[in-house]
């Protein structure tokens, strides 16, 4: 699974804002859209801290199916998933720079009327979570990363984000008018496996990932769920430098890590406790990106969230 992986990342790019990012002198938060949920029995004590699950470029919410789900089963705590602005169902916004992000954030929290979080991000997801954290210190009661650096990425990292910025903006144009979301979920599916083919990859993407893609079909039109002229005006400038993340945080910090990841977390460790002075790096064995697609990610996860 290489492509998704690299999808979800896709955003870190993003947060070096647009080729000619629009200025503004006061930030301008959005409404995301989110999904919550809480398993609680008779014996549930009241719990005001929720886990917040952030996603990356070319996903949604819905990435977190299945996980998030087990999160709230295994914690008991208020489990909620958010689209990103520009992704999903939240509004769209020329602002794109990770601070706009990051109090996007801050406003989510406050209509959870929650005091403080444990925000758990991946790739994009990480460093608005990583980003947010140190702005906001009091509202975060522990911070999850996976495989996301603080500031910055690899070479290897840059090049495969390039190649695949190209390639979602071409997929866009294999979707057929006048068919299914399914129907054009499959073509994607079968455009991204056959691109994958001819630079000789052996991860390809099986049928499950159907249910990731952010396709919506209305009225026999179908489009990516995610602002692909962003992604447009990215591929011109995609070494544009990263937003930089500044600040300390002292509190519980997990980064968890794919030990083949291009993203080589374990290399960045004197950087992130420079930051996190208390954070604890885990690499999960042969994961690539997506890590949490592994168990042993889940496992690290909540026995980090229940203190164990």
């Amino acid at each position: 699974m290489m492509l998704l992986p690299i999808l979800v990342c896709l955003f870190a790019l993003l947060q070096a804002s647009l080729a000619s990012p629009i200025a503004t002198s006061k930030r301008k938060t959005v409404d995301l859209s989110y999904s919550c949920m809480r398993v609680t029995g008779k014996d549930a004590k009241k719990d005001d801290i929720p886990v917040i699950l952030l996603h990356g470029l070319g996903l949604s919410k819905e990435s977190w199916m299945g996980i998030y789900q087990l999160l709230a089963l295994k914690t008991g705590k208020r489990v909620c998933i958010a689209d990103l602005r520009n992704h999903g169902d939240s509004p769209w916004s020329n602002e794109t720079d990770i601070d706009a992000m990051a109090e996007d954030i801050n406003r989510l929290m406050d209509k959870l009327k929650a005091p403080k979080a444990i925000v758990l991000g991946h790739s994009l997801g990480g460093k608005v979570a990583i980003h947010f954290t140190l702005n906001h210190p009091t509202k975060v009661d522990k911070l999850i990363v996976e495989d996301m650096r603080p500031n910055g990425l690899t070479p290897q990292a840059l090049l495969e984000i390039r190649f695949f910025l190209t390639l979602i903006a071409k997929a866009t144009s294999v979707m057929p008018e006048g068919t299914s979301e399914k129907e054009a979920k499959a073509a994607v599916l079968k455009f991204i496996n056959d691109q994958l083919i001819k630079v000789n990859s052996s991860e390809l993407l099986d049928s499950r990932a159907v249910a990731f893609l952010p396709i919506k079909c209305s009225e026999g039109k179908c489009r990516w769920k995610t602002n692909t002229q962003l992604i447009s005006e990215v591929v011109k400038n995609p070494l544009a430098l990263l937003t930089k993340s500044s600040g300390q945080f002292d509190g519980s910090t997990l980064f968890v890590y794919g030990t083949v990841s291009p993203f080589k977390i374990y290399e960045d460790e004197s950087s992130i406790k420079k930051l996190f002075p208390n954070a604890k790096l885990v690499g999960i064995k042969g994961a690539s990106h997506m890590v949490h697609i592994r168990p042993e990610f889940l496992d690290v996860v909540i026995k980090f969230i229940n203190g164990i």
